[in-house]
Order: structure tokens, then sequence, then C-alpha cells
């Protein structure tokens, strides 16, 4: 037998291969990201233009009207609305966006310059809800005690209704008030992130543990699950490969949606503990009109959102090829 007629006989290791994303699948969520994307830098941008012409902040509450008309019409804001919203998706297209109107210079710049802080201060908290989140999702689908299997989600969905504003007043007030044992506001060391991020994993870690709950629940009466026991597999390998794999997909699905959430949402938190990150300059860019920066953060923050949740759902899809075949 000679070595061709060998390799002509062997298996092609790629032949079993399925690729877990049909093009159907890809298209369909590549078009509905940039929709999304869209869709909230236009709301964004029309919500904004309702609040009166920003160059007011620009000049002194007793200048004459000609000034203010002066300023209007070299900034564009004198232009139709319809025209001024074309200027804008250019400018989103091309990357080139006004100056800042207070602080005149690249609003990208300013938000890439405060976009770090943003992202480590998001990682830490998802990663401590993640945690949290997980063992008390598993200790309430597997513990044999019926109060630990209430007790630890219905802890976190209490903190869940609680406000973040509220609930970072609360912190303040007892561990850096009462307690002195924590700093409360800025990035100057590295326990300065322990309560804002505190406060994140509070308010996203009762959704991962409710579903990572039930998932576990429904995978532990599949009947893949009842055969492995059957086969007389350790109960320690059932859980890990049968049970916790397969539960994996919806958490991860929820932790997507989180990680979104925490990007566009930690605005109240980054400004409460004066963490210098995106929210804290996009609420400071509200209250003085800033439009360039308002437009520059939602941009950046709603493609993040985007990509994170696309990634996520192609993870997802990956794991359980038949949502991404369809």
């Amino acid at each position: 037998m000679t070595i061709a007629s060998v390799a002509a006989g062997a298996p092609r290791l790629t032949r079993g291969f399925r690729w877990p994303w049909s093009r159907r699948y890809l298209v369909s969520r590549l078009l509905n990201a940039v929709l999304t994307v869209w869709a909230v830098l236009t709301i964004v941008f029309f919500a904004l233009h309702l609040t009166g012409n920003p160059a007011v902040v620009l000049v002194a509450p007793d200048a004459p009207k000609e000034t203010l008309a002066q300023i209007t019409n070299l900034m564009g804001f004198d232009k139709p609305i319809l025209e001024q919203y074309g200027i804008f998706l250019r400018q989103i297209v091309t990357g080139h966006y006004p100056d800042s109107i207070r602080y005149g210079e690249s609003p990208l710049h300013l938000v890439a310059h405060r976009l770090p802080a943003t992202l480590e201060l998001g990682a830490v908290g998802l990663c401590g809800a993640i945690i949290l989140g997980s063992l008390a999702g598993y200790v309430a689908a597997t513990s044999g005690h019926r109060r630990l299997r209430r007790i630890p989600v219905s802890v976190l969905t209490s903190f869940e209704a609680i406000p973040s504003f509220f609930l970072s007043v609360v912190l303040i007030a007892l561990f850096a008030i009462t307690w002195p044992i924590l700093p409360f506001a800025g990035n100057d060391s590295p326990d300065s992130i322990v309560l804002p991020a505190l406060v994140i994993t509070c308010s996203l870690a009762a959704p991962i543990s409710r579903v990572f709950r039930t998932s576990l629940q429904e995978t532990l009466d599949a009947d893949h699950v009842r055969l492995a026991q059957a086969k007389g597999i350790s109960p320690r390998a059932v859980m890990f490969r049968h049970v916790v794999v397969n539960s994996l997909a919806p958490v991860i699905n929820v932790i997507g949606v989180q990680a979104g959430v925490v990007l566009g949402g930690a605005v109240v938190t980054e400004t409460v503990f004066s963490w210098p990150g995106v929210g804290q300059l996009t609420t400071a860019a509200i209250g003085n009109r800033d439009y360039p920066i308002v437009l520059a953060s939602v941009t950046v923050l709603a493609i993040g959102f985007v990509v994170i949740n696309l990634v996520v759902d192609l993870v997802a899809a990956g794991l359980d090829p038949r949502g991404g075949q369809r």
C-alpha cells in the first residue's frame, strides 16, 4: 500500500466542521447593528436641538443680539434643521466633528481621553456582577435547602430595585463618612474604584443570577443529563460538563446586554463619585449645551454597545448553532 493511497483514503479533518453562523444571520445582525446606531444618534441629535441655541453659552448674558446672531451663523446653528442633520451624518461617517464649544478642541479626543476610565470602572463592576450573579444563580438552582434557593437571588433583586444614586449616597455615608475607610471621589488611588464598582455590581448581578438559575434548572431536567447520570458519570462531571456548559448561552446574552448598560448607564455613578469617565464628561456637556461632545460621546457609547451585543450574539449562536443558522 502506497503513501498516496493511504492519504487518499484518510478522512479530512475539516469534513465535519460546520460554520455556526449562516450568511443570512450575519448580514441580519450587521444590518440591525447599523440601524440601531443610526436610530440612537438621530434621536439624540433632534433631542439636543430642542433645548435651544447652544451659541448662548458662548456669549455674555448682556451681549447684544447681533453678537449672538454672528456666533450662531459662524457655527451653523442658523441653518435648517434637516441641513444640520445631513452635516451631522457626514461628520459621523468621516469622523470630523466640530470642535467642542467649551474646550475648543476635538470632542473625539476628549472622549478618547476619558474612555479608559469608563472601561476600567465598567469592567471591574461587570466582573463583580458576573461572579456574584453566577454564584447566587448556581446556589439557587442546586441547593437542597429551600432558603438557600430563595435568599441569594432575592437579596440581589432587592439591590437591583434601589436607584443607583441612592445606593451611591448610602455607600458614601457608610464607608467614606461614618467609617472613613474608602475614598469616594476621583481615581487617585486603587481604592477609589471600590465604591463605584460596587454600585455597578449590585445593579447588574440580579439579572445574571435569575437567568443562570432558570437555565440551570431547565438543563438539569434535560434527557442528556439523565442519560449521563444513568451511565454512572460522577455528579461533579455531570454538573460542570453537561449542565453548566449547556446553560451558558442565555447567560452570555444577558452579560452582553449588561455590558452595554455599563457603557451607557454609568453616567449617574460617575457623576456621584466624580469618576473622570465619559459619563461625567457627557453630563457636564449636556449642562453646557456642548453639542459636539454629547454627540461624540453618544456615538462612541452607542457603537460600543452595539459591537458588544453583536459579539455576544455571535458567541451565543456559536454555543447553540441552531440560533445562528436561522
